[in-house]
């Protein structure tokens, strides 16, 4: 028999969820929740989990507002409405994905600034520790010799002995 899959979260109910969307904290949360939920056994562990997935409750509900309330066409709008669908529907649809996309480009274009300066600061420092280190090998052979040149001296005269 196939053993079938953990689950990945715990069953959250819509009063939880709820209560989650309601506080501006991670300590009023667990304060409304223990006095809210008295008779649950949930640790601390469990409450911040549920916490730390405030963003996707919060996303859901937008989404599901979205599209169970669709908003007003504007005064100019020239869209066809789709074959099927409530040109409301689709509008309403079509303007949260290009606001996700929107926040998704954002985001890009801030990482791709911070790793181009990363990579600069890089570039920088490889490019000085290049000139170091042929700075430190250019230098190194005269540091071995003498400090000095060697001084050719004028041949002594020659000397027969008897």
């Amino acid at each position: 028999m196939p053993e079938t899959e953990p689950r990945r979260y715990q069953k959250i109910d819509e009063a939880e969820i709820n209560l989650v969307i309601e506080c501006k904290d991670s300590h009023e949360f667990y304060e409304r929740y223990r006095s809210v939920f008295p008779d649950r056994k949930k640790g601390i562990d469990s409450i911040s989990k549920i916490w730390k997935r405030r963003g996707d409750f919060i996303k859901k509900r937008l989404l599901v507002a979205s599209v169970a309330k669709p908003a007003p066409l504007p005064a100019g709008s020239d869209l066809p409405a789709a074959p099927g669908f409530a040109g409301t529907e689709l509008e309403k649809l079509i303007a949260a994905q290009n606001a996700m996309l929107g926040e998704v480009a954002g985001i890009m274009n801030e990482q791709l600034g911070v790793s181009r300066k990363i990579l600069l600061l890089l570039e920088k420092q490889h490019a000085t520790g290049e000139e170091a280190a042929h700075h430190h090998e250019a230098k190194a052979p005269e540091q071995r010799e003498s400090g000095h040149k060697p001084k050719h001296e004028a041949p002594s005269s020659i000397v027969v002995g008897s």
